[in-house]
């Protein structure tokens, strides 16, 4: 009779209604099969570079396939649920921006997931330092340019972002405060189509990261105007900081991050498993180097310190979203 019971309760968990045994098993000889990362950006930008990079690599220290699925669309939001909704063995996983785990909450009046309840940590791979690019028409080379030029055309120009509510939308939006310049938002689908709107000269200015930008900037196709963070990147160290430039609000000083997360209550040896692998990747100075290239920093956060670095920096950008009336109704 306990044991009947016990069975259920297993299936009414949504576990499979084996012996804990072999359950344990299974867990110890993860994975015996491939292995999903689902890029909730589209091909072409950092998230799918991160994913592609370590996928790749991954791969090889499982012995099976890891295969990148790029599903993109309301901020991370898709690729998101998808994941959340997944079985939680390990087996399918997400690679996206911290927008995704945090401003969505905000942005969101239906969130088809939590991102503090439906998410295991791994790691905080690496932080993107976003520039702020102008297209290549736009008469100015820094932000007192810009600010400038923004006055005589107030009203007149817009600026793209990488989706409703990210950290690129947000400093958008505090920049067109600070300098009253009135720029329109225009929303993507992820950074590489707010670099396609810089080079057709569609948007006025841009939110991407650094490394996407580096090389239309290195050949004079966009004009990189300011870098956000507290430190200039690697990957553009000609382009000075915001900071430096007289912006002194503390979310020119945030930078976007890339992490790896599994559906809540996946099993804690397959979770140690995945972050001690995915964080063996990220130690290696040969990834290292690639992703300097790309003007992405490692971290390479303990699934822990994820955690930690998560819920404190959720209360910052809420707060933010909140008094930017960005809050969905």
């Amino acid at each position: 009779m306990i044991r009947r019971v016990f069975i259920r309760m297993l299936a009414l968990a949504g576990v499979a209604a084996l012996p804990l045994t072999v359950l344990a098993q299974a867990s110890a000889a993860f994975p015996q099969k491939p292995i999903r990362l689902v890029a909730s950006a589209a091909a072409g930008g950092a998230t799918d570079f991160v994913a592609r990079t370590v996928g790749e690599r991954l791969s090889k220290q499982l012995g099976q396939p890891v295969i990148v699925d790029n599903k993109a669309g309301a901020n991370g939001a898709l690729g998101a649920s998808e994941v959340a909704r997944a079985a939680p063995d390990g087996y399918t996983l997400l690679v996206t921006l911290g927008d995704t785990l945090i401003n969505n909450v905000a942005m969101y009046k239906t969130l088809s997931y939590d991102p503090f309840k439906d998410f295991s940590y791994i790691t905080q791979a690496v932080r993107s330092p976003a520039v702020i690019s102008a297209n290549a028409d736009l008469p100015v080379k820094n932000m007192a340019d810009f600010r400038r030029y923004a006055a005589e055309q107030r009203g007149k120009l817009t600026y793209g972002s990488w989706g409703p509510g990210g950290l690129g939308h947000l400093a958008g939006e505090q920049l067109n405060r600070i300098i009253g310049a009135e720029m329109v938002h225009v929303p993507q689908r992820g950074e590489a189509p707010v670099m396609a709107d810089l080079l057709s000269k569609t948007v006025s200015v841009g939110l991407t990261s650094a490394g996407l930008a580096k090389q239309h900037v290195l050949a004079g196709k966009v004009t990189a105007l300011a870098i956000m963070g507290r430190e200039r990147s690697p990957a553009l160290p000609q382009v000075p900081t915001m900071r430096e430039q007289g912006f002194d609000d503390p979310l020119f000083d945030a930078a976007v991050y890339i992490a790896f997360v599994a559906p809540a209550r996946t099993p804690e040896s397959v979770m140690k498993k995945l972050a001690d692998e995915i964080r063996k990747v990220l130690a290696d100075p040969e990834v290292g180097r690639l992703m300097n290239e790309r003007g992405l920093d490692i971290m390479n956060s303990t699934p822990r310190e994820f955690e930690a670095s998560h819920r404190a920096e959720a209360e910052v950008i809420l707060k933010r979203i909140k008094d930017f009336g960005l809050v969905a109704q």
